[in-house]
Formats: C-alpha cells, sequence, structure tokens
C-alpha cells in the first residue's frame, strides 16, 4: 500500500468507528423494537400471560402489568381473597370506599347488567348454592327463590362513598373481573411504550399495537369440545378484547346433564340453550367480558345485544355449527373441518 493510501485509510478510521458504532446502536434499537418477552402469572383463579413486544426491558414492563392484576383481584375485586374490597363487602354488607375504585367498577358494571334482564352483579348467592367450585349440587327450589331474590340488583345501593348490600345480596364480579384486570394490565403496558403486547387473563384476552410480525395478532379460539390450548379457528385481530365464556371448564354433571357455573339471574338456573361456548371482540375488557356471559346465557337471542353494542361473537352451539357476525368474515379461519360457519 502506498504512503497517501495508507494516510487516506487513516483518516477514514474514525468515520468507520462511528458507522460500525452507529450500526451497533440501530441493530439493538430494531432488536428492542421487534423482541418479545413473556410472562406468567396467575390471578383471578386463572393463568395469566403477558407477551410485550418493541419495548426496552419488556421483562419489568410484564411485570408491572401482572402486578396490576394481582392488585385489582387481591384488593379490590376478588370475592375469596380476605384482603378485597369486595370480599369485606359481602362480610359486612357495607363499605365506605373512600379510594373510589369500587365504586367505580360497581358504576361501570351495574350500567351493563341494566342491559340484560338475565345478568346482575350479585351473582355470588347462585354461585353459593350451586358450589360448583366444591363438586356442584343441585339445589331445591325454595333454596334456589331465595338465591334469585338476594341477586337481585335492588339489593345493592351506594350513598355517597357508601355501599350497602341488603336481603342477602352478595357481589361477585365473576363476569367482569379477568376483563377488568386485562384493561388495566394493559393500560399499564401502554403507559410503559410498549409498541404491541398480548396479555391473557383466563378466558380473556387483550391486544394492542404492533405485533412485529404484521399489522395484526392472530388469536387461537378454544374449542370447547377439547382440553385447553386446542383451537377450532383463528381470528385476526388489534386494539380490541376478545372474552370467551363456556361451559367446559367449570361444570358438574347428575344423571347425563351437564350444570355449568354461568347462571341466569332470573331463573337462578344454569344457562342451557344449546350454545357451548361464546366469544365477543370489543373495544373494552370488562364490556367483552360482560357481554360473552350475557351472550351465553342468551344464546342466539344476545345476537341484537351484541349488534347494539357494537360487538363482534363467535358463537360456538353444541351440534358444532358456528355463528359469526359479518364483520368477521375475512378475519375468521376454521382450522377444523367437523365445524360448519354461518355468519349473521
Amino acid at each position: 500500500m502506498r504512503g497517501d493510501e495508507l494516510k487516506t485509510v487513516k483518516k477514514l478510521v474514525p468515520f468507520i468507528c462511528i458507522a460500525a458504532i452507529f450500526a451497533v446502536f440501530l441493530f439493538s434499537f430494531v432488536k428492542d423494537m421487534y423482541s418479545e418477552k413473556t410472562l406468567y402469572g396467575f390471578a383471578c383463579g386463572s393463568e395469566v400471560k403477558i407477551t410485550v413486544s418493541g419495548a426496552k426491558n419488556g421483562d419489568k414492563i410484564a411485570q408491572k402489568a401482572i402486578d396490576e392484576i394481582n392488585r385489582v383481584d387481591s384488593y379490590v375485586l376478588s370475592d375469596t381473597k380476605k384482603t378485597s374490597a369486595v370480599y369485606i363487602l359481602n362480610e359486612q354488607n357495607e363499605y365506605d370506599d373512600r379510594s373510589g375504585e369500587l365504586l367505580e367498577y360497581i358504576q361501570k358494571c351495574s350500567e351493563m347488567v341494566s342491559k340484560c334482564d338475565k345478568m346482575t352483579l350479585l351473582s355470588k348467592p347462585l354461585t353459593d348454592i350451586w358450589a360448583i367450585s366444591d363438586g356442584g349440587r343441585i339445589p331445591s327450589s325454595a333454596q334456589l327463590a331465595d338465591a334469585v331474590k338476594a341477586a337481585d340488583m335492588k339489593n345493592l345501593s351506594v350513598s355517597g362513598s357508601k355501599i350497602t348490600l341488603s336481603n342477602g345480596g352478595k357481589i361477585s364480579f365473576g363476569a367482569f373481573g379477568k376483563g377488568a384486570c386485562c384493561e388495566s394490565a394493559v393500560n399499564v403496558l401502554k403507559n410503559g411504550n410498549a409498541k404491541g403486547a398480548v396479555v391473557t387473563v383466563g378466558g380473556t384476552v387483550g391486544v394492542f399495537g404492533d405485533s412485529g410480525k404484521g399489522e395484526s395478532f392472530t388469536v387461537g379460539v378454544r374449542d370447547p369440545f377439547k382440553n385447553a390450548g386446542e383451537y377450532f379457528a383463528t381470528v385476526d385481530v388489534n386494539d380490541c378484547y376478545l372474552s370467551t365464556s363456556g361451559d367446559y371448564e367449570k361444570y358438574f354433571e347428575k344423571d347425563g346433564k351437564r350444570y355449568c357455573h354461568i347462571f341466569d339471574a332470573e331463573t337462578g338456573l344454569p344457562a342451557d340453550n344449546g350454545v357451548t361456548s361464546v366469544t365477543v371482540i370489543s373495544k373494552g375488557g370488562t364490556e367483552s367480558d360482560f357481554l360473552s356471559t350475557a351472550m351465553f346465557i342468551l344464546g342466539e337471542g344476545g345476537i341484537d345485544l351484541a349488534k347494539r353494542e357494537n360487538a363482534e361473537f363467535i358463537i360456538v352451539k353444541k351440534d358444532k355449527s358456528v355463528i359469526i357476525s359479518k364483520s368477521l368474515e375475512g378475519k375468521f379461519k376454521l382450522a377444523d373441518g367437523d365445524f360448519s360457519v354461518s355468519s349473521v
């Protein structure tokens, strides 16, 4: 190499180093944009899974989201954990909610319940007499009548920050809690500047942003006739919540009949109308949780409710026929030929 060429190379060395440093920085930035971090937890009686993409320290952000789910469940909405506001309210029949957090949930969910006569926020008396979590039992007609009276929303009153229960009424957020916790977790992730995420709390899934592999997330729809983790279809979604209610997880059988954990507030009986699962897709987690439960109770009669609420739905009947909203055409894909699909 001639002397003048060597001098030129020496002059370029600093620029080459800067370019190399920039390339490393750019690679790290792109890697952070599309890297994924997945954490698991347990809350609301179900598995929690959070996958975060496009965020530095994604694992720390995901942990904050799991901590938020546990906080809302353990200190606000749970009817089984002694630390929660709902548990204390149910035990004492009154609660002074100075923070206003429980009041906010009660007001929001009460408004939703008013849209469906077969739903109640005071479903715990029904849950207790059927005791499905303890193996299940069929209550007497007198027990059923008493539980239906106790579950009436008239037994819940609010005055300022004071919440009062009467006539045996007991609150359960079973039809709302997983969606509410999922929504809270998504807000934590968004505030943590995650580019995208999938949050699963039991039967509710929240998705937002970029998956790093395209604009939409592909979510599996559980096969209600098979084990957990097996799907009969997928649906492409983004910036929304999906909640599924079904008769395949919590139930007991007697004399060949299945009794599930979702109750009609008007009759006190487990829902039984030919439907085995309902998935609802909407913009809110609490809303999707409520609607999937309401539609499971109403069956095909719940389609009008979903349409009024601008929600999409997937109804799976016991004969493996599936009804989806027309807006899901092209986004919903069957993975099992045993099912048949129609849209409305």
